[in-house]
């Protein structure tokens, strides 16, 4: 947000921008045991921004190569489990020293591969930074457990501070890591792979493989050599997830993407309440691990708060992200945008506003909607209970605060919940009987950034 954080140049954004649209096209093999590993089979990885921006060709991993990179990562996990953990620090300081130096080439990268906007792609950097820093200062003081080989399986709602992260932090406890980033926007993860290995990071202690298909993912989380697994982010292959192998011995970190839903009851500033779910509805498209898909509200507010989210969301500019004015970039890809036109149009009767394309010669190479809001929906419609992981609001009207938190309490909620509203006993009841791990209060869900479970304490068991 403007006036918070650390400082931003447009300027110094503006020519890391340039000169991230002016890199030579490359290869990018999966890395293993620090070693580059190829397959012959290419897929291309192209911008959401524009299908026109390409970033090169990616290997696509043959049958096997997961279970190849846990065992470079188990060869590799006994000496850097028996460094010390402030030298283990003092080379991911390296690694931090480097983030902090390249932050705005960094985040032009995240821009053009997820279709953030400036200022999420800087922040997107910045909580990469603040998690480096945190588990690097903290190092001295961890205590001593049973490390090994963690898978960290994320998607694009977070391709850089989630997965860069939730690895840093691993590393840091002293675990190898086998990492599978967004196959829609995995540059990210690999520039910061280079800057791993120029840190000192020793071979084999991260891996690295892109796969566009399911089956390196399955490959990976089943098997029984890992210690943990940590997945995030919102995509049927982390759903899925949830349903493959799971024993005692295995331990795991949930950060699946839900409808993080806000109560808005008796709020203090209506017009400031529409303008703070907007925010945390529709930055970045909905695609944020932490994007709003539901909103209860109180029937004494319903009316008031509808028109002014109305009014709000006519004057969200949704356009190439890259342009200052824009507040939201596109879908992550052609496969999101479909799905927004299906689950929209399946309630076209329903829908107040919104899930148009974007049309423009700006916005002609990529996915770009307006946001969804939609109202009335029956219980048992499937976007007033699940996360679509899309740019789609479901406002429910509910009876009083009763009634609102009993749908909260059968709302996949996810990480996180909200409330908007001026009485302290209805806050209270809130903070009390919501069941999420993040709460927020009177704000946009945007306070709350990825890495939940980005510390190094996390990764010992």
């Amino acid at each position: 947000m403007a006036g918070s954080g650390p400082q931003y140049d447009d300027k110094g954004f503006e020519a890391a921008l340039q000169a991230a649209l002016g890199m030579r096209k490359r290869d990018y093999p999966s890395y293993i045991g620090g070693m580059k590993v190829a397959s012959g089979v290419e897929f291309a990885v192209r911008s959401p921004i524009d299908s026109s921006i390409t970033f090169g060709v990616f290997q696509e991993p043959e049958d096997g190569v997961a279970g190849i990179a846990v065992d470079a990562a188990a060869k590799a996990h006994p000496a850097w489990a028996a460094t010390p953990a402030q030298e283990r620090a003092e080379c991911l300081t390296k690694l931090l020293d480097a983030v902090r130096a390249q932050r705005y080439r960094l985040a032009a990268i995240v821009l053009l591969s997820s279709g953030m906007t400036r200022r999420e792609s800087v922040a997107e950097v910045d909580r990469l930074i603040d998690v480096l820093s945190a588990e690097c200062a903290a190092a001295a003081g961890l205590k001593g457990g049973r490390t090994g080989v963690w898978g960290i399986i994320t998607s694009h709602n977070s391709p850089l501070a989630s997965p860069g992260g939730h690895a840093a932090a691993a590393m840091i406890a002293g675990n190898a890591v086998v990492a599978m980033p967004s196959r829609h926007c995995p540059v990210p993860m690999y520039m910061l792979y280079g800057m791993m290995e120029a840190a000192g990071v020793p071979p084999g202690v991260m891996n690295l493989i892109v796969d566009r298909k399911d089956g390196s993912y399955e490959s990976l989380a089943n098997d029984p050599r890992l210690e943990g697994i940590l997945v995030s982010g919102s995509a049927d292959y982390l759903e899925d997830m949830m349903f493959l192998q799971i024993d005692d011995e295995l331990k795991v970190l949930n950060e699946l993407k839900g409808m993080n839903p806000i109560i808005v009851h008796r709020p203090a500033d209506v017009g400031a309440a529409a303008r703070d779910v907007l925010s945390s509805a529709f930055a970045y498209s909905g695609q944020r691990l932490f994007s709003t898909s539901k909103l209860i509200v109180t029937a004494e507010d319903g009316d008031r708060l509808l028109d002014a989210l109305l009014e709000g969301a006519k004057g969200l500019r949704v356009g190439d992200p890259a342009d200052t004015d824009s507040f939201a970039g596109p879908l992550i890809s052609e496969a999101a945008a479909k799905a927004l036109v299906k689950k929209t149009d399946r309630v076209r009767g329903n829908l107040l506003h919104g899930a148009r394309r974007v049309e423009g010669e700006a916005t002609d190479g990529g996915f770009y909607y307006t946001p969804a809001i939609v109202a009335g929906l029956g219980d048992d419609d499937e976007l007033t209970y699940m996360d679509s992981g899309l740019p789609i609001l479901c406002i429910k009207v509910v009876q009083d605060m009763d009634s609102a938190l009993e749908e909260l309490g059968e709302t996949e909620c996810g990480l996180s919940a909200g409330i908007m509203s001026k009485d302290r006993k209805a806050v209270e009841r809130f903070l009390s009987e919501a069941d999420v791990p993040f709460k927020f209060v009177n704000e946009s869900s945007l306070a709350l950034r990825p890495g939940v479970h980005a510390r190094a304490e996390e990764f010992i068991k």
